[in-house]
């Protein structure tokens, strides 16, 4: 498969360009206001969404490889934890980016938060995974797999690990990842163009 280059210190040069830049400058000129403006650039960074709405439009738009999944209008739930820090503020980005029904890709979307014991409440196939969730990837793909749910995050040690089936990145370049482990569990089935596009987890 081609496209996605998933290595973690090309994510990482990604999400904290300036002060991966710029660290070399402190070590070597050690001044109090470098060290300032190197803490103010590292605070920006992280202060960087987890999710935003291309990303959304790109797996929107990946959906209608999948075959059987239903066509027109579709809800997303948004599996977060209310106790992670990490976890709440990807789902209040959601919520602000999806908010009660905007189109992404020609079809219209709404989003419904829910915990992980609370996947499917809704009749949704498709389950976005928040950041911040590895210590309950287990239940997650218990409950992905009993409701036959398309999961897919931007958080691609989800996708790594086996735990959700599809992993998108827009930004700088489209990127998507598939666990072929995680799709065959949950019965979901990428037509043949898909996968020509996409690098695939076995």
């Amino acid at each position: 498969m081609i496209v996605f280059l998933s290595k973690i210190s090309e994510r990482m040069r990604k999400r904290f360009p300036a002060v991966i830049k710029n660290a070399a400058a402190v070590t070597f000129l050690g001044a109090g206001v470098v060290l300032s403006a190197q803490l103010a650039q590292a605070q920006t960074a992280v202060s960087s969404p987890y999710v935003t709405r291309k990303d959304i439009q790109v797996a929107v738009r990946a959906f209608s490889f999948v075959y059987g999944m239903p066509e027109g209008a579709i809800q997303i739930e948004v599996v977060y934890n209310p106790n992670n820090a990490a976890s709440m503020t990807e789902a209040r980005e959601l919520r602000s980016i999806i908010g009660s029904g905007r189109v992404f890709a020609g079809r219209e979307v709404t989003e419904k938060m829910v915990t992980v014991a609370q996947m499917s409440t809704t009749g949704s196939r498709f389950a976005y995974v928040t950041h911040g969730l590895e210590r309950e990837y287990p239940a997650l793909v218990a409950e992905a797999q009993s409701h036959k749910m398309l999961t897919f995050s931007t958080d691609f040690k989800c996708v790594d690990s086996q735990s959700c089936v599809m992993g998108v990145e827009s930004a700088p370049s489209v990127n998507i990842e598939i666990s072929r482990t995680a799709a065959l569990a949950t019965g979901v089935q990428f037509s043949p163009a898909l996968e020509l596009m996409v690098r695939e987890v076995q």
